[in-house]
């Protein structure tokens, strides 16, 4: 019987966070509906491969004068 009165105000709580779309967010992981800058999409072409060193350095130059 106590039991069930502890653990009451927490599934209230997890439902009402539920509601409301809370989600407990992990330590540097992007948020939805955040886009990648610029930067972060050249940086991530130039790491797989898909674009050349000078191909890089000229892009990034193109991005920042």
């Amino acid at each position: 019987m106590m039991l069930g009165w502890l653990l009451l105000p927490l599934l209230l709580l997890g439902g009402i966070a539920a509601l409301v779309g809370w989600r407990p967010q992990g330590g540097g992981q992007r948020q939805e509906g955040t886009h990648p800058t610029p930067e972060e999409i050249l940086k991530q072409r130039y790491a797989r491969g898909e674009i050349s060193r000078e191909e890089y350095e000229r892009m990034r130059q193109d991005l920042y004068g």
